[in-house]
């Protein structure tokens, strides 16, 4: 009886144990998420003001929650470091993500690298995601970065929407060359050389280190683009990367700022990946300096919707000599007209990503709210910045095509 006694002890006290266990276990696979949608949550070992662009803040904790609560991945070891230029002086601020080997994060491809941004430039939150979308529907869509909305939480407190994706760099084959055009290289001191004939700044960003003798070669080929017709040209891809900048009201090629190339092995050129289209899609005009400013500026004279009458891009970087062309013309006309029911089919997308991120994007406007000056933005709320989003788009779609049908 005296070792009944103490079995039954011992398998008591082994099912309390293996109880507690259960429940925290449990315990830390559930969340209750704040406003419905996946989140990033991570811990720094150190504050958050120590952030920086150039070092990583090294052994973070992450984990993903999806959003019926439930965390998708361990825990893990992550790197964390800033990114972004303008972005990263400012309050809310856009990272990059390291892991130790490339895990698929909320169904995104496998990778190693991600980038949180921030944008909060955009107070609707989603020009990004719309751009990519509408990049998707051209042939561009390989190259072009996929993502989702997240709610980013960092040491236990709400940092409000983000947008989870991959890289630009990451899109492109470890083969390929990838080439950044981007006046932000002087203050980074990675230009690697400028074109002759508009003196544009040109980084190398794949791979890491060219050899000089194929960095001479590249020089060559890239001081080539602007001559059709060309074998080095992918002309496909160029018509479609000039109409998804021009659709998006896009000002970054005229920097130029994040616009990229990169070769195949056929040492042709495509177009691609996009990137960048925080301050896209908005109602800014340009003035007699060919300078962007919100609408707040159209009393002054010489002001030009950039929705209503122009082709703001037109002359930025290679496609002052495209427009030169006919062949281009002719091409940019037909792909147009092709496009077109594609690009207005997306107005649902923009219904789509209101109803998911609504809830989430009126708290990251409590959070933030009166922090930026809306220096490219007229719009100071989310539902205002989605309620203008959705109308300059449309209105862009309709005016285009007068637009490109214009040029001679």
């Amino acid at each position: 009886m005296k070792n009944k006694g103490v079995v039954t002890i011992v398998l008591f006290a082994f099912i309390a144990v293996l109880g507690c266990i259960v429940v925290n276990h449990y315990d830390s696979m559930r969340y209750d998420l704040n406003y419905g949608l996946p989140q990033i949550r991570i811990e720094f070992p150190l504050r958050a003001d120590t952030l920086s662009r150039d070092y990583w803040i090294e052994k973070c904790m992450a984990e993903v929650v999806d959003t019926d609560g439930f965390r998708r991945t361990a825990t893990m070891d992550v790197n964390v470091k800033g990114r972004g230029n303008s972005t990263f002086a400012q309050p809310k601020r856009p990272y990059n993500i390291k892991l130790e080997e490339p895990i698929s994060i909320l169904g995104l491809p496998a990778r190693k690298r991600y980038v949180l941004l921030a944008n909060f430039f955009d107070h609707s939150l989603m020009r990004n995601a719309l751009a990519f979308e509408v990049a998707r529907n051209t042939s561009l869509a390989s190259t072009t970065p996929k993502g989702c909305h997240v709610e980013l939480v960092v040491n236990g407190e709400s940092q409000g929407v983000y947008y989870l994706c991959e890289r630009a760099k990451d899109m492109v084959s470890k083969e390929s060359i990838l080439l950044e055009f981007d006046t932000y290289a002087y203050k980074e001191d990675k230009i690697v050389f400028k074109t002759k004939r508009n003196g544009l700044p040109v980084s190398v960003r794949n791979p890491d280190n060219l050899p000089k003798p194929l960095r001479k070669k590249m020089e060559l080929l890239v001081n080539s683009l602007d001559s059709l017709p060309s074998e080095h040209v992918d002309l496909q891809s160029f018509v479609d990367y000039f109409i998804v900048q021009e659709l998006c009201q896009n000002a970054e090629p005229n920097g130029p700022r994040s616009c990229f190339v990169h070769s195949n092995s056929n040492d042709c050129f495509v177009a691609g990946p996009v990137w960048d289209f925080d301050l896209a899609f908005n109602t800014v005009g340009v003035d007699s300096m060919n300078d962007t400013r919100p609408m707040r500026f159209f009393h002054l004279e010489g002001i030009r919707r950039l929705t209503s009458d122009s082709l703001y891009n037109s002359s930025a970087l290679w496609y002052g000599e495209y427009m030169k062309n006919p062949n281009f013309v002719m091409m940019l006309k037909e792909r147009w007209v092709e496009l077109r029911p594609s690009f207005e089919r997306l107005v649902t997308y923009i219904d789509s990503l209101d109803n998911l991120i609504r809830p989430a994007a009126i708290e990251d406007q409590r959070i933030w709210n009166h922090q930026e000056p809306a220096r490219f933005d007229t719009c100071t709320t989310f539902v205002s910045g989605v309620n203008t989003l959705r109308r300059v788009y449309e209105e862009r779609i309709v005016k285009l095509d007068s637009l490109i049908q214009s040029i001679k």
